[in-house]
């Protein structure tokens, strides 16, 4: 059984918004660099019952604001 992982944009503010619900660990990355290349906001991806963060997308624009 696939897990599932939540998705997650870092807005300038340091506020975060909730994208997307996937379900495998392929399909979260795959879904997630799709977000990230349609904006420079950082993503994340996470296991939540574990918080486990699976991937981190542009944290390197995101630091450079």
């Amino acid at each position: 059984m696939d897990r599932e992982y939540d998705l997650f944009e870092k807005l300038p503010n340091g506020s975060i918004i909730w994208r997307a619900l996937v379900s495998g660990r392929d399909n979260a990355i795959r879904k997630l660099r799709k977000l990230a290349s349609q904006s420079s906001n950082e993503f994340l991806a996470v296991h939540k019952p574990s918080q486990e963060v699976i991937a981190r997308l542009n944290t390197r624009k995101a630091a450079s604001r």
